[in-house]
Parts: structure tokens; C-alpha cells; sequence
């Protein structure tokens, strides 16, 4: 079964073009829009009508693990509209490479579509407009990119560790899950002082994505940004910063207000409309996050600024399809209980969990937990999969931490500290199991066998049993550590006169 895209919905066919929709893609759009999508057909509709004018370009990505209901959407969008245009659909994950690769395949589309447009805003389906089309149009100047891009040295402390932090380890992306960290990376002050970091919502210019289509990809310090957490953040910001005026100039500010809790007071990061009004009196073009129900003096300005009303996009696209109700994907489920019924039989003792059934999740769509009397507490060995063809299995420290971006150990080992947006794993810390070569990453055969996995996953077992009875390293400081080197540079001194007078000795 292909995961990538869910087949279209029956019963639906493209509604003919509306007057003022055109027959064929123009050629004389002013803006491009690249919207990243997941979740809301609402947002993603509402969204395109305050955006589309038959001169911009609209570029749109759903993540593969999207309901099939916005996957529909979006396909009539494209069929329907000459100057929408459809990205395949990948498996996206929060703080992975796989942001910025789905980014510059946008740049490769637009700039491929023959538009002549000026700028890509780059959005999400939770942003809302904040200003006309005239007052967009004035605030872009050509051939400049709006940019937030901090270099590290202008950061705080705190800030300065969380991205040293992000570069501290190779990481390995699990799509649709997240990147994890593999293989620790020695520090590197001189790359991180040339680093530059800001916010993933920027608007460029056609000069700078013509400049970073190629440099993502041949730049010196590209593939060092590719293997950290969160390069969205840091990659192209990074390279546009250092490219010699070849990407045209940067103006260093943000253009989307982000409705952060202490802003707004609300966890979930949705604005009120007292934000729209403050984002408004300022300089931002957008604003994000969107609130299911939009405060009705939003709702007027956006509707104000739509170029269809929803009966006139109903009429070319048809009405919203139905949403499928939220459940554990099945497939992923069913895979788990085969998985966890064979390790648990060859296994004396094995206990098995499926976190999705209890929790009702559906992504990931494969999770599992084991766990046995001899594992220490707190400790769970972790099973991960989105597509059902990459996997990931890991020792999870269960319990919290305090954030923190210091280097740690647990029972000996090394526990980088986790970034991943999927429940119970976020900031938690990973134990490494160095002596796999693979780092806990199993691709499953074409033949669809799981053998390999359990046998990974039994390797693991033993790992966390073995933990309990290895005592952790403990730091030494102080005359401790003094002592320590006194004894270990005299052993040094004995062997090697032991060397010296052994070749001395008559034969």
C-alpha cells in the first residue's frame, strides 16, 4: 500500500473554472506562496481565499500523515486553479531536514513555473494576512529578503546553548517522527560564530532562492546544517548571511507575529484579536496561530481582503469533504501487536505496550513499549515508526528532566537530550547503545518481514537489563581527578622503563 498520499475521495469531480479563475497558468504573477499544510481544511480554505489573485503563484505541501480529508482539499485546489501548484506529498517532521528540503523543492517549482513572480512567502495553513494587497505589495522591495537571522554571538547565554545544542550531535531523521541524535560532533566555536538563527516564516527574494536552490546543496557548511536539529532555523539563514551579496540584500526582521503563550496567554499559541490589532499597528505581514474560531473582527478583515467568497470557492471546488474520524491507523496497530507477539514469546518475562491504543494516537502510527523485571526503572526500550518502513528503536529515559542542553549520562552511557514532537519523547533523553552500528534505525525488507526488527529490538533488551548492574561514570574533580593523573601518568612511567630495561637485558 502506498502511505504517501491517500487516493482521492469518491464521488467528486474538478467543478468547472469561474469567471476570473483563468484557463491558463499566467505569466505575470506578482508573488509567490509557499503553504506548508497538516491538519485544518478550514484554515487551508479560508486561507486560500484571502491569498489567491490570478496573478500570484500558490505553492502547496501537505504532510503525508495529513488527514485525507486536506490532502482532497488541496487536490482540487490544484486541479481547479491554472496557478496552484501541488508538491508531492512527504512525510514532514517538526525540527527535521525534511523542512528545508521541502522548502527548496518550492524554490525549484517557482522557479520553474515560468511567473514572473518577485518574492516567496514562505507560510503555514495557521497564518492569516494582515495587510491588503496594496499594503503587501508595498512592503516587499525587490530584489530584498526578509529574514530573521541572529548571529550567534548577539545571543544570551541560554539561547547561545540551545543552539551549540542543536549542533552537538549528528542527527538522523525518521520521517514523519523527527531527527535523533546519532554520533556526538566535536565543538566547533569558529562555525558556530559564522552561524546565523531565526524564525522558519521568512519571505525571499527570487535572487536569494535562485542563490539558495544551489548553495543548500554545494555550499561548504551545507551538510554540517543538514545534519542538526532544527535546520530550519539555522540552514538557509546561515547560507544567505554568507553568500557575498549573490543572494541579493537581507533586511533582518521578522515578518510573522507569533502569537507566543507569554504574549498571549495561550498554551496552544493562538491569537486573539487583541494581537491581530497590535500585529496590525506594526510592521509584520502575518500572523500565526490561527484559532478554529476566528474573533469576528478578524473574521471581517480577512473576509474583506477575499478574493471568493466560501459559495464561490464551494461552487468551483465543492463543499469541505467529510472528516474521518481521529483512531490509531490501523495498519500501524496491527503491525505493533505482530511485532510485540513475537518478542515477547522468544522473551522470557518480556512485558509489550501499545501506547497508541491506550492513548488513542495516530501518529505516530507504530509505537510500541517493553519492558522487563530486570530493566531498570524508568527506562522503557521504545519503538517508533511513521511510513511502516523506517523504524526506530531506542532505550527512553521515561521520566522528565528539567530542560536542560548540558551533556549528560545515564548508567554509563551518554543521553543527548530528545526534540521531537511526538507525546512522551519531547525533551526527554535518549540512551545511546554505541555498539550498534546502525544507532537503532531498521528499514523494513521489500518481503515485509519484521524478523530484523525483533532481533534489534531483543538486542536492546539486553542493553537496558544489562544497565542495572553498571554504575554510571561519575565526573572526577578536584584532588580526585589529580590523584587520578599522578597514578596513571606513574603507570605510564613504569611500563615504559619496563620497555627500556627488557631491551637492555643481555640475551
Amino acid at each position: 500500500m502506498d502511505r504517501t498520499v491517500p487516493p482521492p475521495l469518491e464521488g467528486w469531480r474538478p467543478g468547472r473554472n469561474r469567471p476570473g479563475t483563468g484557463s491558463a497558468r499566467p505569466t505575470g504573477s506578482m508573488t509567490a506562496y509557499f503553504i506548508t499544510c497538516h491538519a485544518s481544511v478550514a484554515c487551508v480554505r479560508d486561507q486560500f481565499r484571502t491569498l489567491h489573485r490570478p496573478e500570484h503563484l500558490l505553492l502547496y505541501h501537505v504532510d503525508a500523515k495529513a488527514p485525507a480529508a486536506l490532502h482532497e482539499t488541496v487536490r482540487r485546489l490544484g486541479e481547479a486553479f491554472p496557478n496552484v501548484v501541488v508538491l508531492p506529498s512527504r512525510h514532514y517532521a517538526w525540527a527535521g531536514y525534511s523542512q528545508v528540503a521541502t522548502t527548496l523543492e518550492a524554490m525549484d517549482r517557482a522557479l520553474a513555473s515560468g511567473s514572473d513572480w518577485s518574492h516567496l512567502v514562505v507560510l503555514s495553513e495557521q497564518h492569516c494576512r494582515l495587510r491588503d494587497e496594496a499594503g503587501l505589495a508595498a512592503a516587499l522591495e525587490p530584489g530584498v529578503s526578509y529574514v530573521d537571522a541572529t548571529p550567534f554571538g548577539a545571543m544570551n547565554p541560554v539561547s547561545q546553548a540551545d543552539i551549540a545544542h542543536r549542533f552537538s550531535m549528528e542527527y538522523r531523521e525518521l520521517p514523519g517522527i523527527g531527527s535523533f541524535g546519532i554520533v556526538p560532533a566535536a565543538p566547533d566555536p569558529e562555525f558556530l560564530a559564522r552561524l546565523r538563527h531565526g524564525s522558519n516564516w521568512y519571505i525571499l527574494s527570487r535572487q536569494a532562492c535562485a542563490y539558495l536552490r544551489d548553495a543548500a546543496r554545494t555550499a561548504p557548511e551545507a551538510a554540517r546544517l543538514r545534519a542538526a536539529v532544527h535546520p530550519d532555523e539555522n540552514m538557509l539563514q546561515t547560507l544567505l548571511s554568507a553568500d557575498g551579496g549573490e543572494g541579493g540584500r537581507i533586511e533582518t526582521r521578522e515578518t510573522t507575529f507569533v502569537a507566543w503563550p507569554h504574549i498571549s496567554g495561550n498554551p496552544d499559541m493562538t491569537f486573539r484579536a487583541e494581537d491581530f490589532r497590535a500585529a496590525r499597528a506594526g510592521d509584520r505581514l502575518f500572523i500565526r496561530k490561527r484559532p478554529a474560531c476566528l474573533p469576528p473582527e478578524v473574521a471581517a478583515a480577512l473576509e474583506g481582503w477575499a478574493s471568493l467568497s466560501e459559495a464561490d470557492l464551494t461552487a468551483v471546488i465543492g463543499a469541505p469533504p467529510e472528516p474521518s474520524a481521529e483512531a490509531p491507523d490501523p495498519e500501524g496497530t496491527a503491525l505493533a501487536r505482530r511485532v510485540a507477539s513475537r518478542v515477547v514469546r522468544r522473551g522470557r518475562g518480556v512485558q509489550a505496550d501499545l501506547p497508541n491504543l491506550r492513548f488513542g494516537l495516530r501518529n505516530p502510527s507504530f509505537s510500541l513499549r517493553f519492558r522487563t523485571a530486570r530493566i531498570p526503572d524508568g527506562i522503557d526500550v521504545r519503538i517508533l515508526s511513521q511510513d511502516l518502513r523506517h523504524f526506530r528503536v531506542l532505550l527512553l529515559e521515561a521520566e522528565s528532566p528539567a530542560i536542560d542542553f548540558v551533556p549528560r549520562l545515564r548508567h554509563g552511557r551518554p543521553a543527548p537530550l530528545l526534540r521531537i514532537r511526538v507525546p512522551e519523547f519531547d525533551f526527554r533523553r535518549e540512551i545511546l547503545v554505541e555498539e550498534d552500528p546502525a544507532r537503532g534505525f531498521w528499514t523494513r525488507p521489500g518481503d515485509g518481514g519484521v524478523i530484523g526488527l525483533v532481533r534489534v529490538i531483543e538486542a536492546y533488551i539486553r542493553v537496558a537489563e544489562g544497565l542495572g548492574a553498571v554504575r554510571a561514570r561519575e565526573p572526577v574533580r578536584g584532588l580526585a581527578a589529580a590523584r587520578q593523573e599522578a597514578a596513571a601518568r606513574g603507570r605510564s612511567l613504569a611500563w615504559s622503563l619496563r620497555r627500556l630495561l627488557k631491551r637492555k637485558r643481555p640475551a
